[in-house]
């Protein structure tokens, strides 16, 4: 079967997004949420996001996803104007001269204030160009949006994406929050956290499932908490409920 024959048996119509909040380290508030995208009606050709990204390998259609995620994110994120929308865009969009561009006409568009959204460069994902990137990410900047990059330790050469490209924050991946406890991870966390600090850079810890974690990372030093720990990915209703409500994650400790 051709990427363009799987393409049509998976519409837009069958996905939706779901949004993880994203928590002061003191656990008192929800400071951000980052969409993460999810199946309406689960079966089995599509149970996970996997599933989804596999029917959307050719570059179009993985383009056409990306920019209905980005479309879908700022358009509910007008439903929270004191919360940051993180979204998560692949590397290929950082080598289209022409991305931050369009990013900034589709937020004008509909009407999302560039300084409430976060883009997110998945750190697996591999960037070619970095002179492009780089040319994307400052007019990204420049127009108030900010620029994460996410799943910090677990792609290409994270230390060189540190060093090349101008971004604000750094999100510290799950799998070494699952291991702290263990001197490798415990030290490989301490140092991450120190170095984004020297650089001036905010951190977002992923993953974090259990109140040691969570303890830990906050005397580390992390700005920003997300994981089971204090929520999972909701629907844009539910963020609506908890931000009206104003509930707190977790009380302060």
């Amino acid at each position: 079967m051709s990427d363009s024959d799987r393409r049509k048996h998976v519409s837009f119509d069958e996905l939706t997004l779901h949004y993880q909040p994203q928590v002061a380290a003191d656990g008192s508030r929800i400071v951000s949420v980052e969409a993460l995208l999810r199946v309406l009606k689960p079966e089995p050709r599509l149970m996970t996001p996997a599933d989804v990204l596999a029917f959307f390998e050719a570059p179009e259609d993985a383009e056409a996803l990306d920019w209905w995620v980005f479309r879908t994110a700022a358009r509910d994120g007008l439903r929270w104007p004191e919360l940051t929308v993180g979204i998560n865009v692949s590397a290929a969009r950082f080598r289209d001269p022409g991305f931050a561009d369009a990013a900034l006409a589709v937020a004008r568009e509909i009407g999302a204030d560039p300084r409430r959204l976060e883009i997110e460069i998945v750190e697996s994902s591999f960037i070619e160009d970095f002179e492009t990137a780089v040319g994307n990410i400052d007019r990204l900047r420049a127009h108030g949006f900010r620029v994460a990059l996410d799943d910090f330790g677990t792609g290409y050469s994270s230390l060189t994406y540190l060093l090349k490209l101008p971004i604000d924050k750094l999100k510290i991946d799950k799998s070494f929050v699952d291991g702290i406890g263990t001197i490798q991870s415990t030290v490989i966390v301490q140092a991450v956290v120190a170095l984004a600090r020297a650089l001036g850079l905010k951190i977002t810890a992923e993953g974090v499932e259990t109140e040691e974690q969570w303890r830990f990372l906050k005397i580390a030093g992390c700005h920003l908490m997300q994981g089971w720990y204090f929520a999972k990915a909701v629907s844009a209703d539910e963020i609506t409920r908890l931000v009206e409500a104003r509930i707190a994650p977790r009380a302060v400790a």
